[in-house]
């Protein structure tokens, strides 16, 4: 994605995984403890190189260390190298490919193929981090052409080989692209939001904003609601036709556009959760009037986040989530090309479903379009006749949705040229 690789290790390349930690237990050999000795010995320096890209992240150096070091340990144990400062650029990427392989066999099995795609790229931004941190702060102790070698492993590994296969992502001028953002309602009350926790709002044990909060928070994000004991005649979030009516919510999540964006400022680590309150961090500065390159790696973070929680959190118990997730992602896809899908071929998709299935079928279409309705509102998409994602955008779709991986996750293992397929029943 947009971010370099500190900025992406930062505890955000996980997309709320987190670190991985090794990826097998097998006993310490001799190279893995001269591995760890080696990097031992560049820790504190490494450190302070992470903070000067990533204020306040010294614990997310630390987490990148620990995979730094099981890479390097794979490294010595294949070539017998003396030191981890001049590193082969074979030996490398077999390391790399090692420990990717071991984090998804161990990984997979408990956080799913989304779980185990973003752990791998954990290990592969961790190490490239690590590549520049030797480069630019003049500890690399090989030749230049060799620290070119090794920064090109990262050309051919990682993130953005597994995905982008289908999207072509068009190349935006910064200034517009900044612009664009900015502009987009997503971002307004995501900015409304932040402002308002200003220098921090109490939380409760669970991370969720008290009762008597909900109302100043959810106007932030255009809905008119109270917190309070729910009545059986409230209307609900959003519904309201007057003052009188204003409905009554017992818990943040009753809102779900707040919840999805306080989550999102959680998840870019632009809110830290405390024991008993939110704060802001330091990249929220950067969000909301940072200089123009590092602030669109905000903004677009953030999309990226928003749309991850949007679409695809759904819930494995609920097969019917995963069939909404998998038509909501496909539109979007589709929507990311030159030939957009057309609205009413969309809705009409039922149609081909057996007859058995048809009105299950349209309850599962309505309801994805329904949700693309409401991106759209927030400015991800446009929908008229066509469902249209604007240019600038098509950055945040390829992000989150085109990767193998996660196509297999909702059971889009082909993508549709357009969305003129039927619920995957």
């Amino acid at each position: 994605m947009g971010k370099n690789s500190r900025n992406r290790q930062k505890g955000k390349g996980a997309s709320g995984v987190g670190s991985p930690g090794r990826g097998t237990a097998t006993p310490r050999s001799l190279s893995t403890f001269r591995a760890d000795r080696a990097v031992d010995a560049l820790t504190p320096a490494f450190v302070r190189w992470f903070e000067e890209g990533s204020p306040d992240s010294a614990v997310a150096a630390v987490e990148c260390l620990t995979q730094i070091k099981a890479v390097m340990g794979r490294y010595m144990e294949r070539t017998a190298a003396a030191d981890v400062t001049n590193l082969e650029l074979g030996g490398l990427s077999v390391a790399i490919s090692d420990e990717v392989f071991a984090i998804v066999d161990t990984t997979e099995t408990l956080t799913g193929p989304m779980g185990a795609f973003e752990s791998s790229n954990f290990v592969v931004d961790a190490v490239h981090a690590f590549v520049e941190f030797l480069g630019e702060t003049g500890r690399w102790s090989g030749t230049p052409a060799q620290l070119a070698d090794a920064l090109d492993v990262f050309d051919t590994t990682g993130e953005d080989d597994g995905g982008q296969v289908y999207l072509e992502v068009p190349e935006i001028p910064e200034e517009e692209a900044v612009e664009v953002f900015s502009n987009l309602p997503l971002i307004q009350r995501a900015t409304a939001l932040l402002q308002w926790v200003g220098e921090g709002k109490p939380v409760t044990t669970t991370g969720a904003l008290r009762l008597r909060d909900i109302a100043a928070a959810a106007a932030c994000v255009g809905v008119a609601v109270k917190g309070g004991i729910k009545q059986e005649d409230s209307p609900l979030p959003a519904t309201a036709g007057s003052a009188d009516e204003v409905p009554t919510v017992r818990s943040m999540y009753e809102v779900p556009l707040l919840a999805l964006l306080w989550n999102a400022l959680e998840a870019t680590e632009l809110i830290e959760l405390k024991p008993t309150k939110a704060v802001p961090t330091a990249d929220s500065s950067v969000f909301l009037v940072g200089e123009p390159s590092k602030r669109l790696e905000e903004l677009v973070f953030l999309v990226d986040q928003f749309l991850v929680a949007a679409v695809l959190d759904w819930d494995p118990e609920q097969p019917w989530e995963r069939i909404a997730s998998g038509l909501q992602a496909s539109i979007l896809l589709a929507a990311a090309t030159s030939d957009p899908p057309e609205r009413a071929r969309a809705l009409a998709a039922p149609d081909n479903a057996p007859e058995a299935e048809k009105a299950m079928a349209g309850i599962l279409t309505n309801l994805a379009v329904k949700r693309l309705e409401d991106l759209a509102e927030l400015g991800l998409l446009t929908i008229d006749t066509h469902f249209r994602v604007p240019p600038a955008l098509i950055r945040c779709i390829a992000n989150v949705f085109d990767d193998d991986s996660v196509l297999a996750d909702l059971g889009l293992d082909q993508v549709p040229d357009d969305a003129g397929v039927g619920p995957l029943m």
